[in-house]
């Protein structure tokens, strides 16, 4: 169908658009309440609006917990391991167009898992381009901080940690909700993902002995409305929704754009700057991104062969 193709070819402008804000979000709510208890409330009232929404389209709410177990995996993945431990470095300063950048090359560990564990085919174009995209973050990166990364300034090595955990944990979550989740229907499974969210962030929270205080002002109950609303539904249903009529591999690609529209979103409302290097491996970024988007590879999804 036309229209279903032209949403298929927009959705991934659309989702990156949407998902970029949600590190400038974060840099405004952080200094509210701690990392884990702030993504706690967020997924409880993402939880709930769910609710609210298959009830009012007449839908039943889930029954059997077991057959969403894999949907409760990918949110625990997506949304605790990739969100609490990319919102940690934000709430210890570290700039935001730097945690973007880093998880940034998480395209080419999603790539990887793909074609050795879905079969999805690595051709050589797909490789360069991915390659030229995560070339392109370490250029930005080597631009911003030098060649320590800014270790000695700027990042330390908690924060690090902390980044390549967030890293690691969503190149693991698209690749297992491509696998795993295919069949899940989008409302319900979502629902299933932000009440494992929920939990585990809980989890996190007590463990590292977060204060459960909210301080509640205009503006973070605004960048709250706005992640739950605008991110955790709209974005990451877009999100779910893109994973499963496309290939993990040309999905993750589209995260390569996230940073550079990070960067300018922080220039304009944080005053962060970066050099020419950097601007110049930003457009190496798109280029990748580019490549592997237009690879013959790319051109057909596993749901239209």
């Amino acid at each position: 169908m036309p229209s279903l193709a032209l949403l298929i070819r927009i959705a991934p402008l659309l989702f990156v658009s949407l998902w970029s804000t949600g590190f400038v979000a974060a840099r405004y709510s952080m200094y509210n309440a701690d990392p884990f208890v702030f993504l706690c409330l967020r997924f409880s009232i993402t939880a709930l609006v769910l609710v609210a929404i298959i009830l009012l389209m007449g839908k039943r709410l889930p029954r059997r917990i077991w057959s969403y177990r894999h949907d409760m995996v990918t949110g625990t993945l997506l949304q605790c391991g990739y969100l609490g431990f990319c919102f940690w470095p934000i709430k210890n300063g570290v700039p935001t167009g730097i945690v973007a950048i880093i998880i940034g090359v998480q395209p080419i560990l999603t790539m990887a898992l793909a074609s050795l564990y879905i079969g999805e085919h690595l051709g050589w174009r797909k490789l360069a381009g991915l390659l030229i995209g995560f070339a392109g973050i370490t250029v930005v990166i080597v631009g911003k901080y030098g060649v320590t990364l800014g270790l000695n300034g700027g990042l330390n090595l908690v924060d690090l940690g902390m980044n390549i955990i967030s890293l690691l944990a969503i190149a693991f979550g698209v690749f297992y909700q491509k696998k795993f989740c295919d069949q899940s229907r989008l409302l319900p499974g979502t629902l299933m993902q932000y009440v494992a969210g929920a939990l585990a962030t809980a989890l996190f929270a007590f463990i590292f002995s977060e204060s459960w205080t909210v301080d509640w002002t205009p503006g973070f109950a605004l960048a709250l409305g706005w992640q739950v609303f605008g991110l955790s539904i709209g974005a990451v249903m877009l999100l779910m929704y893109i994973i499963n009529n496309g290939e993990a591999g040309r999905v993750s690609s589209m995260f390569y754009l996230v940073p550079p529209l990070v960067v300018i979103e922080a220039h304009f409302l944080f005053g962060e700057t970066l050099g020419m290097l950097s601007v110049f491996g930003m457009l190496v970024c798109v280029v990748g991104v580019v490549i592997v988007r237009r690879s013959p590879e790319s051109l057909t999804t596993p749901n239209s062969q």
